[in-house]
């Protein structure tokens, strides 16, 4: 049986499996990349919104932290996120008008994009970019681990708090599922969620 994945705004029109972890996949839509885990229903990681509309994506089969990604101003983006996760590394202008999609070679040293012409362009990556980085799998790993607990927990409080915000109005007003429904403040809990997570979080590091 499929499982329904729902964030993007838009056409989703890449989707692609982490070569180094198979459960984390990453999806290209709207103005923004973002990471899911196989498991949860939502992201575990969304890109900031771009001011181009994005189009393709590809991991790096060399570097567990590596990907790039495609937008419609023409530009290629490397990201790097086992340095830095919410800006790309790397931008790059390759084309004037937009570049529609991106592929990687084997071992990870020559990467094609395609523009909306029929051009296809040929670059040749640095040995930062293709070489790995000392314990660079093990914490891209714990990354991508750490922000999908942070999903499940948030998601297991919020149920939690959706049902007890359920019964206490029903108990009160006595109406049905609907009207309780849309009486919940749903903006107002998903912070408390949140607050409460990253509470949790500095107090386990502060007793580490």
């Amino acid at each position: 049986m499929g499982t329904s994945f729902e964030g993007h705004l838009s056409p989703v029109y890449a989707v692609q499996r982490s070569p180094y972890m198979p459960k984390f996949f990453l999806t290209i839509g709207d103005w923004t990349w973002r990471l899911w885990n196989e498991e949860l229903r939502a992201p575990v990681i969304t890109s900031k919104y771009h001011m181009s509309y994005m189009t393709d994506t590809c991991w790096s089969p060399a570097r567990p932290g590596v990907f790039f990604t495609t937008k419609m101003d023409g530009t290629l983006d490397v990201w790097d996120i086992f340095y830095k996760q919410h800006e790309p590394t790397l931008s790059m202008q390759v084309h004037n008008d937009g570049l529609y999609s991106c592929s990687i070679e084997p071992q990870g040293q020559l990467l094609t994009t395609g523009s909306v012409d029929g051009s296809i362009y040929l670059l040749e990556l640095s040995a930062g970019l293709t070489e790995m980085q000392r314990n660079e799998k093990s914490a891209v790993t714990q990354m991508f681990e750490r922000e999908s607990k942070r999903e499940k927990n948030l998601e297991a409080r919020a149920k939690e708090l959706r049902n007890k915000a359920k019964q206490e109005a029903a108990a009160a007003k006595g109406g049905g599922e609907d009207e309780v429904e849309a009486a919940v403040p749903w903006e107002n809990k998903v912070k408390e969620v949140e607050e409460e997570f990253w509470a949790a979080i500095q107090a386990s590091d502060a007793k580490e």
